[in-house]
């Protein structure tokens, strides 16, 4: 320490915030924050960027000031903003799968398409082989009765004239017996040539054999076939039981369907 120096400083004078500094500065004292040493202005003037202390706030609302205004001249991170707000990174909520709608429709397929088709076409593949003898006919039995060879696992069917409808009586036997079984029927048909006869019994044969046919109360039976059992039978049974298992099936999925589709549309 030289001589002429006290050993303690002296103190700083305390800020003036913007008022007027004394006129006469003391010796050795430090300037103060609005002196020309900080900038041409005192501590909050415009060099720091606000008003100087104690004066009104701006009038004008929302202005940006330098306070809220970041070096480089970019946006104000302090100040309001506005604009639509930032996209929100969550997902919204996902839309409602609406279930059931397959099974109600494979439901409704079965149930008003397959099964009735199944079943008529069973009952229309059974009777096609009719139909080309519908047509033309049943073969005529000149007389009271007549003999027909008919091979295993086939059937005839026996018709009288309408008109002898009333008294006539059929029946059919075999070469051999317990080969022939006779199944009573009435049924009136017309066929394509415009005559009317009367279905009396149907005959079906297990072994190959010759048929005899005897009618009493007519001189003019007549017979369609002989027709395949299994290919008139299995039609006949197999398209009904398709048509009813797939009706079932198509009930049971139909209501699963609306179910499944009405509990969905719930929230």
């Amino acid at each position: 320490m030289s001589d002429g120096e006290s050993p303690t400083p002296a103190p700083r004078r305390r800020p003036s915030y913007g008022l007027p500094g004394p006129t006469s500065p003391a010796p050795d004292a430090a300037p103060s924050f609005g002196d020309s040493s900080y900038g041409d202005s005192s501590y909050g003037a415009s060099s720091y960027g606000g008003p100087p202390y104690g004066a009104p706030s701006d009038p004008v609302p929302g202005a940006h000031h330098g306070y809220d205004a970041p070096a480089g001249g970019g946006a104000t991170s302090y100040g309001p903003q506005t604009g639509p707000l930032p996209a929100s990174g969550a997902p919204g909520p996902a839309p409602h799968r609406r279930r059931g709608l397959l099974p109600l429709i494979i439901g409704l397929v079965l149930l008003l398409v397959i099964g009735p088709t199944a079943t008529i076409g069973g009952i229309v593949w059974s009777v096609g082989s009719l139909t080309g003898d519908a047509a033309s006919g049943p073969t005529v039995i000149d007389g009271a009765s007549g003999e027909v060879d008919v091979s295993a696992n086939e059937m005839l069917i026996v018709y009288v004239p309408q008109e002898d409808a009333a008294g006539a009586e059929c029946s059919a036997e075999g070469s051999e017996p317990g080969v022939v079984s006779v199944v009573p029927s009435t049924s009136s048909v017309t066929f394509g040539d415009g005559s009317r006869y009367e279905q009396k019994i149907g005959v079906a044969v297990l072994e190959d054999t010759t048929v005899t046919i005897s009618c009493t109360g007519t001189d003019a039976p007549a017979y369609l076939g002989p027709y395949s059992l299994l290919g008139m039978a299995a039609p006949l049974l197999i398209g009904p039981i398709i048509g009813l298992v797939a009706g079932l099936i198509g009930l049971v999925l139909t209501i699963v369907g609306i179910v499944l589709l009405v509990r969905s549309r719930r929230p």
